[in-house]
C-alpha cells in the first residue's frame, strides 16, 4: 500500500465519470471521518434521475436522506486484526457543497482495539456503474495511506502507525543521532572545531593547551555554543517561523565547514570557535529541520518528535567528541600536531568542504558525499 505524507485532492472529473473520496482519521481504536459524494451519483445510486442537478437536484436529493443513508451503510465494511470495526453515519444532515456539486455524509467507526492493520471494503456504485471510482485517505498518528477502490480493487488492507509514547521518543532519538552520525558535513564541521581545542595561539604559533580540564573546558564552550544554536534554528524553521529554500541551506552549510577548516589554517578568529559554533550552529539547525520534516511525524506530538530528535542530535555529536577528544589531546602533546594532524586534517576538510559548496550552488555531482 503507497504511503504518502499529503493526499492532493482529486481531480474535477466529467460528468460521464462517477467519483467519491473517503477520508478516514484513525485515533487509537476509534474512527472519524467522511464521504463525499457526487450529486449525480448519489441519485443515481437510490434511483433518482441523474440529470436534475443543482440546488433542485440537492432538494430532492435531501428528502431521500433516508435511503441514500442505508445505501451507503451496507457498502462500506471495516475490519482490524481482532475483528469488524462498527461503521456509524452520525446522525447531523448530510451536508451540500454546491461549489463541488457534492453531498458530505459524516461516519465514525469503533474497532474492538487499536488496530495494526485496517482492512477496508468498498462496494460503492459499483452496482450502477462499473466505472466509478472511490479515492480513500485513511490518516493514522504518522503518516496518510492513499488510494482507489475500483470494480476490480474493492477491499485494501492498510498498516496503521499508532502513537507509542517510548516507542515515538526512541524512534525519534535514534534517527537524530543517525542523521549526525551519517552527516558527513555535520561531522566535518565539528571535527574542524575540535582540532585546534588541545592547542593554543601564541602569535604565528601553536602550542598544546596546559592539560586536558583546560582543554575540555574549551570543547565545552564550543559544544555549547553549537547546541544552543541549532537548537534554536531547528525549532524555528520546523514550526515555520523562519524558511528558507533547502538549496541555499545546503550551500550555507558546507561554507560552514569550509570557514571552521580554514580558520585552523588562517586564523581569523583565533582562540574564538566557540563563535564559529555558534554562528554557523544556526545554519545547520536549519539543516537538521529539513531532515526532520522528511520524516513521517507524529500528528499529536510533534513537539515530542523535536525534543526527541533533538536530543538524538545530542547525543550523537558527544559520542563523536568522546571518542575523538581523548585521541586529539594526546597526540597534541607531540610536536607534529599541529602541522600534520591539525594543519592536513583542516587542509582535507577545507578540500571537502569546497567541492560540496561546488555541487550545492549548481547542482552537480563531483564528489560521491553528502
Amino acid at each position: 500500500m503507497s504511503v504518502a505524507p499529503l493526499l492532493a485532492s482529486p481531480p474535477a472529473f466529467a460528468h460521464g465519470v462517477g467519483m467519491s473520496q473517503l477520508s478516514l482519521q484513525i485515533s487509537g481504536r476509534e474512527l472519524e471521518g467522511k464521504w463525499e459524494i457526487n450529486l449525480r451519483d448519489a441519485r443515481w445510486a437510490i434511483g433518482l434521475d441523474p440529470s436534475v442537478s443543482g440546488d433542485p437536484g440537492w432538494l430532492d436529493l435531501r428528502s431521500n436522506e433516508i435511503r441514500l443513508r442505508e445505501y451507503v451503510a451496507r457498502r462500506l465494511t471495516l475490519a482490524a486484526d481482532s475483528g469488524a470495526c462498527a461503521v456509524t453515519l452520525a446522525p447531523a444532515p448530510m451536508e451540500w457543497q454546491p461549489e463541488m456539486s457534492q453531498v458530505v455524509l459524516r461516519l465514525s467507526a469503533r474497532c474492538p482495539s487499536p488496530p495494526d492493520h485496517l482492512t477496508l471494503r468498498c462496494d460503492m456504485l459499483f452496482d450502477v456503474d462499473p466505472t466509478h471510482r472511490a479515492y480513500f485517505s485513511i490518516e493514522d498518528e504518522t503518516v496518510t495511506s492513499v488510494g482507489v477502490f475500483r470494480n476490480d480493487l474493492r477491499s485494501v488492507t492498510i498498516d496503521v502507525h499508532q502513537f507509542h509514547f517510548w516507542e515515538t521518543v526512541g524512534g525519534f532519538v535514534r534517527e537524530g543521532i543517525w542523521h549526525i552520525w551519517s552527516g558527513l558535513d555535520h561531522i566535518c564541521f565539528l571535527l574542524a572545531l575540535l582540532l585546534p581545542s588541545p592547542l593554543t595561539r601564541s602569535g604565528r604559533e601553536w602550542k598544546p593547551r596546559g592539560g586536558f580540564w583546560p582543554t575540555w573546558r574549551e570543547v565545552l564552550k564550543v559544544v555549547t555554543s553549537f547546541t544552543l544554536a541549532h537548537t534554536l534554528t531547528l525549532c524555528l524553521s520546523f514550526f515555520g517561523v523562519i524558511r528558507l529554500r533547502s538549496q541555499w541551506v545546503e550551500v550555507a552549510i558546507a561554507l560552514s565547514v569550509f570557514a571552521a577548516a580554514w580558520n585552523n589554517l588562517h586564523p581569523f578568529l583565533p582562540g574564538r570557535a566557540w563563535l564559529m559554533a555558534l554562528t554557523f550552529g544556526l545554519v545547520h539547525g536549519m539543516g537538521f529541520a529539513g531532515a526532520l520534516n522528511n520524516l513521517a511525524l507524529p500528528r499529536h506530538a510533534r513537539g515530542l518528535a523535536l525534543g526527541s530528535f533533538n536530543l538524538g542530535v545530542e547525543i550523537g555529536q558527544l559520542v563523536v567528541v568522546a571518542a575523538v577528544l581523548p585521541l586529539l589531546f594526546f597526540a597534541s602533546r607531540q610536536k607534529w600536531y599541529a602541522r600534520v594532524v591539525m594543519g592536513a586534517g583542516s587542509l582535507g576538510i577545507a578540500w571537502l568542504a569546497a567541492v560540496w559548496v561546488i555541487e550545492r550552488a549548481f547542482g552537480l555531482q563531483l564528489f560521491s558525499g553528502r
